[in-house]
């Protein structure tokens, strides 16, 4: 029987609770990001928002990328200690930091989150989705198509009434473009009941609007920002809030039904073909255009002028009072002999591509992010065959002895025969392989996420050597390798150049890259390439150095005036230097091989990131990250004409052939076009 005490206690509970207790079905989480963790860095300020987090009632956390700092693995023990402080899971999207520098990649990611890179999930009744947008090794944002087709087949599951939530790390819908595809992605989702988009990556407080969906970002949550998200069955709406450092206590930001009762944008299509004068359809009264990622400029009827565009693909956005109502693209054809560049060929692929294009006779060699190899026909683009793996391939292919070799994030260093692409060998490592290989007799040398670099039997792939980097978290490479028949040589993340005896592995130098500044400042990412008896390499902090092949010695070391020599491989063309670099005038340029001195700077108005000049006849071609496709004069420099390449960041390093150059990028394609004599 309850005493008088005890029945009191239980009137005044049940007189409590029915004020305390959600709607059937409601119910709140938490989305925060770009927590950067470090091996020291960033840990007491996320301690502190966790430890206030954790006072509150969430069904469970959304952590919206950059989990640490540079990927490492020793910075993710750091987050799964402070996670085990909150009472509810935390899911989580990769953001660049979490890619970009970490040997191990996505693999640490998993590894360190125990998430797969992109997810999808239900809570009483709502649909969340997580996706990936991060390229290995840069910092841009991409939406892989394989993906896309998992997303789109994972929302036809769900229907068009459940209200959806999608998560990613590189933001969307913003003026400035951060996903190159993200036209693609909203045509997926434009069907369905998406009702929010989470971003991140800007470290700002926004809110806007994207075709009339919701869009948010947060600050880090290192610097005291994150979102408390209402799921309000009675009231049937999303409640956003947030908190900030400057207004600690949560701040009403958007309300927002969770009916599907969102307005559908038109449809519409730019012509496949264009000519000067676009008519858009009568349906469309925009207020506003713009060509590509350019400026918006008001439109006063629906006939659009594709005056001043230059020859190639191009996309249009319209909208109307800050809404988008939609994009599309278009190819402006070549106005008669307006442009010396010729689009002869164009072929789409199963994903898109960050590796160097390899010529091989009549054949146009190709590696994938989804994992595919492809033998194209050089002269149309034909399939000759095509092989898939069990990762992305960073790693270009390289061709010897009718044999061709690939490394693969899978860990494993691939060999395919040239006629049939039958596989020949595999061979295991211990970390993802980014780099290119390098053959010298009958040796394969290739580096490993694992910091190693192995000599591989060309015919069998049999381990000859091994040889292991000076330990450290930065202990890996990337960039492509190059030979000189007795030496391999390849630059790594711990900022050294290093040379290695093709037969033995015995490590023949290793000389410093920038070596007194940070560990990103590193000849990591451009490849070195043989010149007379020098091997050059640049480094990620404005400087091409010059070595002697033979003994490691300095021979000489030269920096640029304008944008900073960097990611970009450099060339030789028998005479002279050629070189990207990093900044927004997106200027390649000359060096002379003697003596550092630069020839000629040509600037192509847009940024080059890790696209290395090819050479042709007579001209260098380089690609810039937005697309654009650029030649200029060997003799002077002069800019010869551009061409704008179908939308999808352009990393990977076109290859010339005479008058032919064959490029490639994140779109999913690989395009031929050739240079006619003026």
């Amino acid at each position: 029987m309850l005493s008088r005490r005890q029945f009191l206690q239980a009137t005044a509970s049940a007189a409590v609770l029915p004020w305390l207790r959600k709607p059937e079905g409601s119910f709140d989480f938490v989305f925060f990001s770009d927590t950067h963790v470090g091996l020291k860095n960033n840990i007491p300020q996320n301690q502190e928002m966790f430890a206030e987090m954790a006072k509150s009632n969430y069904a469970f956390g959304i952590n919206g990328g950059d989990v640490t700092e540079y990927g490492w693995v020793g910075e993710y023990d750091n987050y799964k200690q402070l996670l085990k402080t909150l009472p509810f899971r935390v899911r989580h999207i990769a953001g660049n930091h979490d890619v970009r520098w970490s040997p191990l990649g996505p693999r640490a990611y998993r590894e360190g989150t125990s998430d797969p890179l992109y997810q999808s999930f239900d809570h009483k009744g709502v649909h969340f989705v997580l996706l990936d947008s991060t390229i290995p090794l840069s910092h841009y944002g991409h939406f892989e198509s394989e993906m896309l087709r998992w997303m789109e087949a994972d929302l036809a599951k769900v229907g068009r009434q459940v209200p959806v939530l999608l998560f990613t790390h590189h933001w969307v819908g913003r003026d400035k473009i951060m996903v190159d595809n993200e036209v693609a992605f909203k045509r997926i989702i434009e069907p369905y009941n998406v009702k929010m988009i989470f971003n991140a990556h800007g470290h700002s407080d926004l809110l806007w609007t994207w075709d009339g969906l919701v869009n948010t970002m947060n600050k880090g949550l290192y610097q005291f920002s994150y979102e408390k998200v209402e799921i309000d069955r009675e009231k049937d709406e999303i409640i956003l809030s947030r908190r900030t450092k400057e207004k600690p206590d949560f701040s009403l930001l958007r309300r927002v039904s969770l009916k599907a009762d969102r307005t559908k944008a038109p449809i519409w299509s730019v012509p496949a073909v264009m000519g000067r004068e676009i008519t858009l359809p009568d349906s469309l009264r925009p207020a506003e255009y713009r060509w590509d990622d350019g400026q918006w400029l008001p439109l006063t009827g629906t006939v659009l002028a594709t005056k001043g565009l230059i020859t190639g693909h191009h996309r249009l956005t319209v909208r109307t009072n800050q809404k988008y109502i939609d994009a599309g693209y278009g190819r402006l054809a070549n106005e008669g002999s307006a442009s010396p560049i010729q689009e002869r060929w164009f072929k789409k692929l199963p994903g898109g591509v960050m590796s160097h294009l390899k010529i091989v006779g009549d054949s146009l060699l190709v590696s994938c992010m989804d994992g595919s190899l492809l033998r194209l026909r050089k002269k149309d683009g034909t399939e000759v065959w095509s092989a898939k793996m069990d990762g992305y391939c960073h790693s270009s292919p390289v061709e010897s002895e009718g044999r061709i070799i690939v490394g693969c994030s899978d860990g494993m260093v691939r060999c395919f025969d040239f006629l049939t692409g039958k596989e020949l060998w595999k061979q295991h490592t211990e970390g993802p392989v980014y780099a290119s290989a390098a053959v010298a007799k009958g040796i394969v040398g290739i580096a490993s996420g694992d910091g190693t670099v192995r000599g591989l039997k060309l015919t069998d792939g049999t381990p000859v050597w091994k040889a292991t980097l000076p330990k450290s978290n930065s202990a890996f490479i990337q960039s492509p390798a190059t030979t000189d028949g007795e030496k391999f040589f390849m630059g790594a993340w711990d900022s050294h150049l290093y040379a290695f005896d093709v037969l033995t592995g015995d490590l023949a130098f290793r000389d410093p890259c920038c070596a007194d500044r940070s560990f990103a400042f590193s000849p990591a990412i451009g490849g070195p390439v043989i010149v007379n008896d020098l091997v050059v390499v640049p480094a990620n902090g404005n400087v091409l150095y010059a070595f002697n092949r033979k003994t490691g010695m300095l021979a000489w070391q030269t920096t640029s005036p304008g944008d900073k020599f960097g990611y970009s491989s450099p060339t030789f063309d028998g005479t002279q230097i050629v070189c990207g670099c990093l900044g927004g005038m997106g200027e390649f340029r000359a060096v002379d091989p003697k003596t550092g001195q630069i020839l000629w700077t040509a600037a192509t108005g847009a940024d080059i990131y890790d696209s290395s000049p090819c050479i042709g006849n007579g001209w260098s071609a380089v690609g810039s990250v937005n697309g654009l496709l650029s030649f200029a004069a060997l003799k002077d420099g002069a800019l010869l004409g551009q061409v704008q390449l179908p939308t999808g960041h352009v990393l990977a390093s076109a290859v010339a052939e005479n008058d032919h150059v064959y490029a490639a990028s994140y779109g999913d394609f690989v395009a031929a076009f050739q240079v006619l004599k003026r």
